[in-house]
């Protein structure tokens, strides 16, 4: 079931759930500053802590049958800041930390460039890194998502234009992280037909989504 390696351009995937039979909505969140806190180019597995409402969020979305699946932009790889070591070994403490207190992701998918440091950047790299929207269509190909009725968690404008550009129902946009300096952008992504909601962090987001996203109220999917 299980799944680890490199794809495409070299965006890492590692799937820890089977490909869903039937096409089923997804909790998608970032990475720092969102699941974990924000501390610059996380490589050190000491430095890991879980965002308060982390914990809480992910065993909503597992009782209720929803995938939980990080997209993640790691510029730190191309930048040098960190090594493909560096990011697996802080990989396995989150997962650690998640799996203490009872609860795990189902999928994590990394694209790790940057337009400054990456060798012969183009626009296939463009299309994998956040706000380009090519993680979310790996991620529905590769578990069968319903991305039109999932959801995403981010802290930067970016995050939001993804999942817009990817097609999902709507978005939270928190202040934790980078958030702050990213809401009044992150808020402009909005449209009509995708709502992007503001939250303080993962504990409110948790409130809104209870209200918003349908598969998190209702248990549809089982466990």
């Amino acid at each position: 079931m299980a799944e680890r390696g490199f794809v495409e351009e070299g965006v890492w995937v590692s799937l820890d759930a089977a490909r869903f039979s039937a096409a089923r909505p997804a909790l998608l969140l970032d990475r720092d500053g969102v699941l974990v806190e924000e501390v610059g180019y996380l490589r050190r597995p000491e430095d890991v802590r879980l965002a308060a409402g982390a914990v809480d969020i992910l065993k909503m979305a597992r009782t209720n049958g929803v995938p939980s699946i990080v997209l993640s932009n790691q510029s730190g790889l191309a930048r040098g800041l960190m090594d493909w070591d560096d990011y697996f070994d802080v990989e396995a403490e989150i997962a650690r930390q998640l799996a203490q207190s009872g609860c795990s992701l189902d999928a994590t998918f990394v694209a790790p460039f940057h337009p400054g440091y990456t060798p012969g950047y183009s626009e296939r790299h463009a299309n994998w890194r956040k706000p380009g929207a090519a993680m979310y269509v790996l991620a529905a190909e590769k578990l069968n998502l319903d991305l039109a009725s999932s959801w995403a968690i981010g802290d930067k404008d970016s995050d939001m234009e993804a999942a817009r550009q990817g097609g999902l129902a709507g978005a939270i946009h928190l202040l934790t992280g980078h958030g702050g300096e990213h809401r009044a952008r992150a808020l402009k992504v909005a449209t009509p037909e995708f709502p992007v909601l503001p939250a303080d962090d993962l504990v409110e987001a948790m409130s809104l989504l209870k209200k918003s996203f349908p598969a998190l109220s209702g248990g549809t999917w089982g466990a």
